[in-house]
């Protein structure tokens, strides 16, 4: 593709360079004030707002299914978490009513991703406006995790812009494939990057000059890398969608448009089950959906190449049928019967 794999160490501190880098990101995403915060990745963007934003006794609010360091790192500062249900697919209460009935006295912050991990399923508009209702009445935090959302073919932006109240957090990992560079940001007011400065003093301090530097080269490039990765998606995603309508033993409850699709079984422990199934039969990789907190899940990644995807997808649907006729709990049988001794 014409990227850069080499450049130059700016001399002296990296001061310069990363100021020039958080100048470039947040021209880029429209944060507010043009500017963001750089991160050692997306996950200590993360850890760095929840340092940052909680005081120890605070309550956080974290969607159900969802990613597990959002219900983790909270708790590594002595913050407490409480689940809601993030409505998925038709027929479900609007996002806002959820979040405000699930409210408490001790609630600070509430933690959403756009798109939904593992479903895919966006913010609407809608959703936006009603919570920034709700944070501005009740003085919440609300930390929105956007790695995904340079997956969805729409101009690039943030929710950072909404409010005062409002955090956002990404990273060039997931969309961008260059997550051996370690880069994340944070977007948001002056006070809120100011508090997140604090801490990340206190962990990494700035990420590593040579991070810095290439992503600053590649800068330029961002655009035909997600170009690429939303055709690839794209195409993907049909295929998904072409699976999920023949006869599988699972239901996908929305349309995905990230970089994951959320797939439910209708027992309890069958997505986990079906993961080991799947890993042992046909050496496929599913991520189980206990890792969101619903092990009835599967969680699957849409964004390999097609020579790598489609093959994928064929075992993957094998080894469904394989699944719905049985073959797992035989192979479970089989273990669990003693075996003659010869």
């Amino acid at each position: 593709m014409g990227l850069p794999c080499r450049v130059s160490l700016p001399r002296g501190a990296v001061e310069g360079p990363r100021a020039e880098l958080e100048r470039a990101f947040g021209a880029l995403w429209s944060a507010p004030g043009g500017r963001v915060v750089l991160t050692a990745g997306g996950s200590e963007a993360n850890a760095v707002v929840f340092g940052a934003l909680l005081d120890r006794g605070d309550e956080v609010l974290v969607e159900w299914p969802g990613y597990e360091p959002h219900r983790e790192v909270p708790r590594l500062f002595d913050v407490a978490v409480r689940r809601f249900e993030r409505p998925l697919g038709g027929g479900a209460a609007p996002l806002a009513a959820v979040v405000e009935a699930a409210l408490r006295p001790a609630s600070r912050m509430v933690v959403l991703t756009h798109p939904h991990n593992p479903s895919g399923a966006p913010l609407s508009a809608d959703d936006v406006a009603a919570l920034e209702a709700i944070a501005a009445r009740r003085g919440l935090w609300i930390l929105c995790d956007e790695i995904f959302r340079d997956a969805i073919a729409e101009p690039r932006g943030t929710v950072a812009t909404i409010g005062p109240r409002w955090v956002a957090t990404s990273s060039l990992t997931k969309v961008y494939g260059l997550g051996g560079l370690r880069l994340g940001w944070i977007a948001g007011s002056d006070e809120a990057l100011a508090r997140c400065v604090r801490v990340q003093n206190a962990l990494s301090a700035s990420p590593a000059l040579p991070s810095i530097a290439l992503a600053l080269a590649l800068v330029p490039h961002l655009d035909l890398l997600r170009t690429r990765s939303q055709r690839i998606l794209n195409d993907n995603r049909a295929r998904w969608t072409g699976l999920v309508r023949d006869g599988v033993p699972f239901t996908s409850p929305v349309r995905p448009l990230g970089t994951t699709a959320w797939a439910l079984f209708p027992s309890p422990g069958e997505g986990d089950a079906f993961a080991a199934f799947a890993s042992r039969r046909s050496s496929l990789a599913v991520t189980p959906g206990r890792f969101f907190g619903d092990p009835r899940g599967i969680r699957i990644g849409l964004g390999p190449q097609p020579d790598r995807f489609v093959p994928a997808l064929e075992a993957l649907q094998q080894t469904l049928a394989a699944y719905a006729a049985g073959e797992a709990g035989r192979e479970t049988l089989s273990r669990e019967t003693p075996q003659e001794s010869p």
